[in-house]
């Protein structure tokens, strides 16, 4: 082999050599994405009104995070209130935190206190450490222990299901109650 063969094969290797060294770092596929919020909101307040420009449902929170791709809210110290469709509150329903995913359902965690508000509320407060708010089927539920509390009774139980618009809810499992007669 001739001088200018080897010279030609450095040449080429030191060339693969820099083309490795100096190539652009391909960005790694991300499995996770980092979200930013769309908006930050202190001492959010909002109120919705049904088409007889009547209150449906409010809500409160100290601080919330909207993400809009995802349509989700995270809120803390969050209050819900819900309205009967003559516009009078029904529900007062707090957490030390929630997600609200828009028009769909929200979720209460952490000391949960739910307050109906009707003068004829069969359940005054309700108490849990989790709750969840289905908007379109207008249900509660938990699948925590549950506390009602009202003027004639006490119950306990494990899990919740519960009706909205009717003012109703069972507890689903090992339920114990104390009646008071007046």
């Amino acid at each position: 082999m001739s001088r200018q063969t080897w010279w030609c094969g450095g040449l080429f290797v030191l060339a693969l050599m820099c083309w490795q060294w100096f190539k652009p770092v391909a960005e790694q596929p991300v499995t996770q994405q980092n979200y930013q919020p769309d908006f930050i909101a202190k001492n959010l307040a909002s109120v919705q009104y049904n088409q007889q420009g009547l209150p449906y449902r409010g809500l409160h929170a100290d601080y919330a995070e909207h993400y809009e791709p995802l349509a989700m809210t995270l809120m803390e110290k969050p209050v819900i209130l819900l309205y009967s469709p003559d516009g009078q509150p029904e529900w007062r329903l707090s957490g030390d935190e929630g997600i609200l995913n828009t028009n769909d359902n929200a979720v209460l965690n952490g000391s949960v206190v739910g307050k109906g508000l009707q003068p004829d509320a069969v359940v005054h407060t309700l108490t849990t450490e989790y709750l969840e708010l289905d908007f379109i089927n207008n249900q509660l539920r938990s699948n925590r222990a549950v506390q009602l509390t009202s003027p004639s009774y006490q119950a306990h139980g494990l899990g919740l299901l519960g009706k909205i618009d009717q003012q109703t809810v069972e507890l689903l499992h090992d339920t114990r109650a104390t009646y008071v007669t007046p």
